[in-house]
């Protein structure tokens, strides 16, 4: 008798992850997680598995966590978490949303095939100074 065990293949999304990188499992969590922060930055990544440009931006991302301890990364997978997407008019993907504090959403944009690292390079820069 044969036993064949497989590893489980890690998802492109859970590559490369910083320790102030993770995903959102819920509504609550996004919310919580938000809370939470307190005056810190944090960067809400909403991606889907099957986005393109979401997965070649994703190495970027990570690079910049890294550079950037101090700033928090949610990652909303938005296959999974549609109607919460929905409800937060995340219908372009990439999407970033920037919150701080009680300054609360300071921005948001969303990343195009032509343009995937600039604005997001630019954005961060701006948002950090905020």
């Amino acid at each position: 008798k044969m036993n064949l065990a497989f590893a489980k293949s890690t998802k492109w999304w859970e590559k490369g992850l910083q320790p102030n990188m993770r995903e959102i499992e819920s509504a609550q969590d996004l919310v919580d997680s938000l809370a939470n922060a307190g005056d810190r930055l944090v960067v809400v990544d909403f991606f889907s598995p099957g986005c393109g440009g979401c997965r070649a931006l994703h190495p970027k991302i990570c690079q910049f966590a890294e550079q950037n301890p101090d700033v928090l990364f949610l990652q909303v997978n938005y296959e999974e978490h549609k109607s919460m997407c929905y409800s937060l008019h995340v219908h372009v993907l990439p999407f970033f949303r920037f919150y701080r504090g009680a300054q609360g959403r300071l921005c948001s944009f969303s990343c195009t095939n032509e343009a995937y690292h600039l604005p997001f390079d630019e954005m961060l820069t701006m948002v950090a100074l905020v």
